[in-house]
């Protein structure tokens, strides 16, 4: 029997030569290093992800079924894992993530650290909304737009890297990836596509350079994961 710090044990049944074609246990174990171990160790304690909450950070309140999903997206993020959040229109991805994002400014704040901004991708047409959701449920997050809709094209593509110093959210569009080269050269906290079907054409350029995004985590936002065929 493999020992209970043990993750994954399973069996492997196999034939062996006698003629009783007698079968045998195999047991494979993969053990934790000691940073995972520490944090499974704190994501299992009494302040683990029962505890995790935006609080009143968060102006408004999450069904059950959304506090799961912003723990589950908490837990990928603490692994440095990617997820798809796929649920249906209306069910309130917004704001699942903005309540992961205040969770992660509140960490950092806890800590005295300053956290590296997140980035959060979405339609052009969608991203006065985006602000308008920040405004409405997160507006302790510092939020800048990095689009020719509020900014000037040459500065938002000469942005200095002390730019970011403040900032928890970038917004920005699929188009402006390919435009302006310090998004995709930028080390994020997090990336978030949302209608994450936008690049679904593995071969389009927008989806080669939100390929090059660089993040701790990447989360896709979309209802419709599959829209025509499986290659979506």
């Amino acid at each position: 029997r493999p020992p209970r710090s043990t993750l994954f044990p399973y069996t492997t049944l196999f034939r062996s030569g006698d003629a009783a074609g007698e079968v045998e246990a195999n047991w494979a174990q993969v053990t934790a290093g000691p940073w995972l171990a520490e944090t499974l160790k704190a994501l299992r304690s009494q302040d683990g992800l029962e505890a995790i909450d935006p609080g009143k950070a968060l102006k408004g309140t999450l069904r059950p079924y959304q506090q799961v999903g912003m723990r589950w997206l908490y837990l990928l993020a603490k692994l440095g894992l990617g997820a798809c959040l796929a649920d249906d229109m209306g069910l309130g991805k917004t704001i699942q993530v903005l309540s992961l994002l205040l969770v992660l400014k509140k960490q950092n704040l806890k800590k005295q650290e300053q956290g590296k901004p997140s980035l959060l991708v979405a339609p052009a047409s969608l991203l006065a909304n985006w602000a308008a959701e920040l405004e409405r449920f997160a507006p302790s997050l510092k939020v800048m737009i990095a689009h020719t809709s509020v900014a000037n094209g040459k500065d938002l593509k000469n942005m200095p890297a002390e730019a970011l110093t403040d900032v928890d959210v970038v917004i920005t569009s699929y188009g402006s990836l390919l435009r302006l080269p310090w998004l995709t050269e930028t080390s994020w906290r997090l990336a978030v596509l949302d209608e994450a079907q936008t690049i679904k054409n593995p071969s389009s350029k927008q989806t080669r350079a939100t390929k090059q995004l660089k993040a701790g985590s990447r989360f896709a936002l979309t209802g419709t994961p599959v829209e025509n065929r499986l290659g979506d």
